[in-house]
């Protein structure tokens, strides 16, 4: 019973970020911003989520990463490719994998799933 209640928080967040993912938008981040590159440092840190987004993201200097939705957390590693403009997000409970798009500007950070929504965070 007390597995079942730790795994329900993680379940939350990841039916809420594939719903997030196969809502709205048939063009991504990089296509709307045409693409502009972004330097995979320059990603580290914590970034706190605008608008309708709740999460608190934190990208690793060694590759990992944390979703934290205050109610759930997702834990795993990322990897940066530059000149595709994106990041892939390896979930480590349950092997989700997800690629965004990234658009970065300062310290604003908007990153995408194929026709999802935008999700928007500024650098703490």
């Amino acid at each position: 019973m007390k597995n079942i209640i730790k795994i329900i928080p993680i379940l939350l967040v990841l039916l809420i970020a594939l719903s997030i993912s196969a809502c709205g938008g048939s063009a991504d981040v990089a296509e709307e911003t045409g693409g502009s590159p972004f330097k995979a440092a320059d990603l580290v840190g914590k970034w706190k989520g605008t608008g309708d987004e709740i999460s608190t993201i934190t990208f690793g200097k060694n590759g990992s990463y944390k979703d934290d939705a205050g109610f759930a957390v997702v834990e795993g590693t990322y990897t940066a490719d530059e000149e595709a403009g994106t990041i892939t997000v390896n979930e480590k409970d349950y092997g989700l994998v997800f690629v965004y798009s990234v658009e970065l500007s300062g310290k604003k950070l908007t990153i995408q799933t194929e026709n999802g929504l935008p999700r928007t965070f500024t650098k703490k």
